[in-house]
């Protein structure tokens, strides 16, 4: 083994950021006004973090909520905005539908949007970030159900109606790293040891619209824990795809997918990349619930 080279690991222990319920009604954290926003109080939670290393194969959408994909974009940095919206998107929308409808348990989808993309950056030491947004450190879910709607009339206009009308629909984060990531990696916990009982649900106020967020407290002695997991040494073709929000109720369906950002306590101070990543999030829509309908 290279000197560079790390040994496998099964998992890492460290802490991650709950929420702290102050257990009173929350008022709506701003975003995008003149002053920063009002970080929610958070509680550090000792964890152990699964690698799914060489076990991609066991994680699926339909399943944990998330699954990792094998893709080799043909951009290697993404800067340009609109080159991104212009072809990144169509690659990663074939890549998406390709994986959906390889993914046992789901319907083939109908229509694939894709919608927003954001860069993010771990900050350099003694340097102004490089871009708006850097890793977070906090258990969160971007939307809430009842957000979804929101989004869509936001992203799709006048076709928004239409298609929330259709049986099933999905928010779903396609997430990239830009470079093999060495720090701050991005976790992800599987949906079904999260029951609803542990989230909370954050009013959010933007400059033109309000929506909704997902906060997640630590587990209840009575749920068990929270089963989290991420790739060690992920990559650019490691691609991660993960639920924000799954319209179908049916029990056993993992409808949103808790993540954040963690500390590898695997690492010394200062030691690692600073991490680089790209995640675009695709609105997709299934004219079945389930692909036994008829």
């Amino acid at each position: 083994m290279a000197a560079s080279q790390k040994p496998p690991r099964e998992e890492v222990r460290t802490t991650i950021d709950y929420f702290d319920d102050p257990g009173v009604p929350l008022v709506p954290m701003i975003i995008g006004g003149p002053e920063k926003p009002k970080r929610q109080p958070k509680i550090a939670t000792p964890v152990a973090i699964q690698n799914v290393r060489g076990r991609e194969g066991d994680f699926t959408l339909d399943k944990q909520g998330f699954q990792y994909v094998k893709h080799k974009s043909k951009f290697t940095t993404f800067d340009d905005d609109e080159l991104v919206r212009r072809e990144h998107y169509a690659e990663l929308e074939v890549m998406l539908r390709q994986a959906l409808e390889n993914t046992k348990g789901l319907p083939k989808p109908s229509s694939i949007h894709m919608m927003t993309h954001i860069q993010r950056y771990s900050p350099v030491t003694g340097e102004a970030p490089k871009g708006p947004a850097g890793p977070l450190y906090g258990v969160h879910v971007d939307q809430s159900f009842s957000a979804a709607e929101g989004v869509a009339q936001r992203w799709l206009g006048g076709r928004a109606e239409e298609l929330l009308a259709k049986p099933r629909y999905m928010i779903i984060n396609i997430w990239r790293p830009v470079q093999t990531i060495t720090r701050d990696p991005l976790a992800v916990c599987d949906a079904q040891s999260v029951p609803d009982s542990d989230l909370v649900f954050v009013p959010v106020q933007f400059p033109d619209h309000k929506t909704e967020a997902v906060e997640v407290k630590p587990p209840t002695d009575d749920a068990g824990a929270h089963r989290w997991y991420f790739m060690d040494g992920q990559t650019p073709e490691d691609v991660l795809l993960f639920k924000q929000v799954d319209s179908c109720a049916a029990p056993g369906v993992p409808r949103r997918t808790p993540h954040c950002a963690f500390k590898d306590t695997g690492l010394k101070e200062g030691e690692g990349e600073p991490r680089q990543s790209i995640e675009i999030r695709a609105f997709v829509f299934f004219d079945q619930v389930s692909p036994d309908e008829d």
